[in-house]
């Protein structure tokens, strides 16, 4: 049961989003075709679709079991023919240079790892964000039994559109793992490492230059260092990387805001605004919602501003485009005020 359990897990967690971030990245310049923006990217469509079909599943009465099937026929043939169709960009992957900086930056995320692990602080709101998955496995019901009592209640209308308790609740289903090990274990690991990709991966882009290349890692561990730098006094307040990792405010922080940085930086540096670019960042605007409904306002809040500031600097009115990502955002406003009120 654990080989199957682990072979799970390097399944949907590494091989499906792997062969579904290529499909996206083979739109950008060579240059950023990594292999961390290619688990970033493929991790975002798997959320993305997950909330969709969740949202859909919820209002159209459907419960746990039609969900986990139906997503993983969908997600596992999308893989398939998104391998298929951008196999030959495998070829094309860009590698990190391994130098003191690289090394250090992968000894400071070691040691990150290690230290979420073996001290970790488990944060309160795992009541909501793990008793509801635990709570969706056991019942096969969303957010419609009190975690706290066990009695049947209407539903958690504020937090109604946030899926990622239910996908952890998915990814135990799947991986034959309890919830609360899967979290505080696999998932906090997974999304630290993602979070690591994303700052490395802006580092290439701030030190493009071959000359300044040893700055990245310097760039990328300093960056590391500083997140991990936090409980050091009584005056100082943890970071949610840290100490809340699989709960969706700190995926929003640690993922999404800084994904979104990372897209600006490389949309300013290409020639044209691709079409592939919108589609993308409205795809990552629907995978925050599943992460917290605050990103309705919040991520959309500072597209709005990135978009703003893309437009003045470029000065190429087509750069007023980069709205049309939102419009999903639109559409799940309007569901929140009409049903989650």
């Amino acid at each position: 049961m654990i080989i199957v359990s682990i072979i799970q897990l390097i399944l949907f967690l590494l091989l499906i989003p792997f062969a579904l971030g290529i499909s996206v990245t083979r739109f950008f310049d060579s240059k950023y075709n990594t292999i961390g923006n290619i688990l970033v990217c493929g991790f975002t469509c798997e959320l993305a679709l997950f909330q969709l079909l969740f949202v859909s599943f919820y209002f159209l009465g459907f419960q746990f079991l039609p969900l986990v099937i139906v997503y993983s026929v969908i997600v596992t043939i999308l893989a398939i023919a998104s391998f298929i169709w951008s196999r030959k960009y495998y070829k094309k992957l860009t590698f990190p240079i391994i130098d003191m900086g690289f090394i250090t930056f992968i000894v400071i995320t070691v040691f990150m790892l290690t230290m979420r692990n073996l001290q970790g602080v488990n944060d309160g709101d795992d009541a909501f964000v793990l008793g509801n998955a635990l709570v969706t496995l056991n019942s096969g019901l969303f957010y419609k039994i009190d975690y706290y009592t066990g009695f049947t209640i209407n539903s958690y209308t504020r937090h109604l559109l946030a899926s990622s308790p239910i996908f952890i609740a998915y990814l135990a289903k799947v991986s034959f793992i309890h919830p609360t090990i899967l979290a505080h274990r696999v998932l906090g690991c997974f999304y630290i490492i993602l979070h690591n990709m994303i700052i490395y991966n802006i580092a290439c882009i701030l030190f493009s230059e071959r000359k300044k290349s040893q700055y990245r890692g310097l760039f990328a561990a300093m960056v590391a260092f500083i997140a991990m730098w936090d409980f050091h006094s009584m005056m100082t307040d943890s970071t949610f990387m840290l100490t809340r990792t699989w709960q969706g405010k700190a995926m929003f922080a640690e993922i999404a805001v800084p994904l979104a940085f990372l897209l600006y930086l490389i949309i300013g540096n290409e020639k044209k605004l691709k079409i592939s670019y919108i589609v993308f960042i409205a795809i990552l605007c629907i995978s925050t919602v599943a992460m917290t409904p605050g990103a309705i306002y919040m991520f959309s809040l500072l597209i709005g501003l990135l978009s703003i500031i893309m437009l003045i600097v470029k000065k190429k009115p087509y750069y007023v485009t980069l709205f049309l990502s939102l419009i999903p955002m639109i559409c799940f406003g309007i569901i929140y005020i009409l049903k989650c009120r």
